[in-house]
This record gives structure tokens, C-alpha cells and sequence, in this order.
């Protein structure tokens, strides 16, 4: 079985006061014979942030953070450039790491048409059904482990998908029955600052969103950092970045 931990980039508001132009949704996944060793690698990373830039292993990793200088990292005094040096070892250490599986959804909001459109709601449609077919593809289950703070509406979505989903058929006008009855049990909730995993993802949604909306303070390369750690199953008909779905498409 495979462990998706998921954790997010931006806000899902719609209205004139939302901070942010998008929402996005990372995840990563671990197969559950892999989870133990991973978590072992994944210590001795944080010991080597310790070492190297007095980041505390009990120390949250998040994007915000680390390009913004605030929380905790801005006690610690380091550098934007020292700071770009951390994010970019959590995406090499995936990468280096052989079994971790990444992906991310990017919603848009600024190209949605209709404004009662429920962000949310899109961005966990479009990776739910790329779990489906990840874990069809592997012929194994996926269990979900998200963010803390949405599980109602997360529990919710699962249980409707593996009754009745629908997607579109990629060579025609039909529709293709995917239900998503490989994402096993209701998910179970992570608080980021508990779960080196969540923390991953959280740099990987910023990581993703940047990607594919640049900004003047962060390279859009560090998601290509990832390597092959990149799902690009998730978008290889329709195509686009590796290992991003944007929506709307351009």
C-alpha cells in the first residue's frame, strides 16, 4: 500500500480579498515496505540541516518560511541564499532518496470563469484521479494522509469517488467509468509540524506552484531539483509541466 501525504500552496478564496491568484495541492507518495527507511534517511537529512544550518530536526519545514524569512528560520539569522540552499537539498534528498513519488495540482483562480467555483473541491477531483490511476498502475491501494484542517470534506470526496467518478476519455468525446476504489479507508489527518513527509509536501506545492508561475525571488528550476522523483504519469496525455497539473489548462 502506498502512504499520499498531502499539504498545500495558496488559499482557495474566490472574492476580492484572497491573498493569493492560486491554490495548489502537493503530494507525495511512499510505499508502505519503503516508509521505514525512508523515515530513517529522512532523519539523518535533518541532522545534516542541523549541522549545517542549525535548523533543529523538531524545527517545522515550510515554504513560507524558508522564502519569506518568517517563524522560527527568521530566529536562526540565515541568508536568503542559505535559506534557497535548504530548499533545494529537501528536493535533491527526494530525489536522492529512490522510492518517493511526487506530484501537484495548480488551480488557477485568476482564469475561473465562475466565481462560486469551489476551489477545493477541484484541485482534490483532479489528484484523487491521479491516485486512481497511480494505484491501478501499480496494481496496489493508496492511503491518504493529508494536512490537518480539512478531513470532513476530504472523507467526504473519497467515499463519493469510489462510488461514482467519471472522467473524460482522452481520445474521444465519452467518458470512462474510474472509480476510486483502490484509496483505502478515510483518510487520516497530519499535522505538518508532526510529519517530516507533510513537511516535503508543503515544499513541493510552493516548489510546484512556482513552476508554473514564476516569481522574482524563487527559481523556477527548484521543482525540476525533484528529478525522477516526479510523477509524469499525471499529465503525460494532455501534457504540460512535469509532474504539475494546471487548471484551468492554457
Amino acid at each position: 500500500m502506498y502512504f499520499a501525504y498531502f499539504d498545500e500552496s495558496g488559499d482557495t478564496g474566490m472574492d476580492d480579498t484572497s491573498p493569493t491568484g492560486t491554490f495548489t495541492l502537493a503530494c507525495l507518495l511512499i510505499h508502505d515496505k519503503h516508509w521505514l527507511e525512508a523515515l530513517d534517511q529522512t532523519v539523518a537529512f535533518r541532522r545534516y540541516l542541523k549541522d549545517q544550518f542549525g535548523i533543529s530536526p523538531r524545527l517545522e519545514l515550510k515554504a513560507s518560511w524558508l522564502v519569506n524569512n518568517k517563524g522560527p528560520i527568521r530566529k536562526l539569522g540565515l541568508s536568503f541564499q542559505a535559506r534557497m540552499a535548504v530548499f533545494n537539498a529537501a528536493m535533491r534528498f527526494q530525489r536522492k532518496v529512490g522510492f518517493v513519488k511526487v506530484f501537484a495540482v495548480v488551480v488557477n483562480k485568476r482564469q475561473i470563469q465562475l466565481r462560486s467555483t469551489d476551489v477545493r473541491e477541484v484541485a482534490w477531483k483532479y489528484a484523487l484521479q491521479r491516485l486512481e490511476r497511480f494505484g491501478t498502475a501499480q496494481k496496489d491501494n493508496v492511503h491518504v494522509l493529508p494536512d490537518e484542517g480539512h478531513k470532513d470534506f476530504i472523507v467526504k470526496k473519497i467515499r463519493a469517488m469510489r462510488r461514482f467518478s467519471r472522467v473524460p476519455s482522452a481520445w474521444g468525446d465519452g467518458a470512462l467509468d474510474r472509480k476510486a476504489e483502490n484509496i483505502v479507508e478515510d483518510p487520516s489527518d497530519r499535522r505538518s509540524q508532526d510529519s517530516f513527509f507533510t513537511q516535503f509536501a508543503d515544499l513541493n506545492a510552493y516548489a510546484a506552484f512556482r513552476r508554473a508561475f514564476p516569481g522574482a525571488n524563487f527559481d523556477t528550476s527548484v521543482w525540476d531539483t525533484l528529478g525522477d522523483a516526479r510523477l509524469l504519469e499525471v499529465n503525460k496525455v494532455r501534457g504540460g509541466l512535469p509532474g504539475v497539473v494546471v487548471w484551468p489548462p492554457e
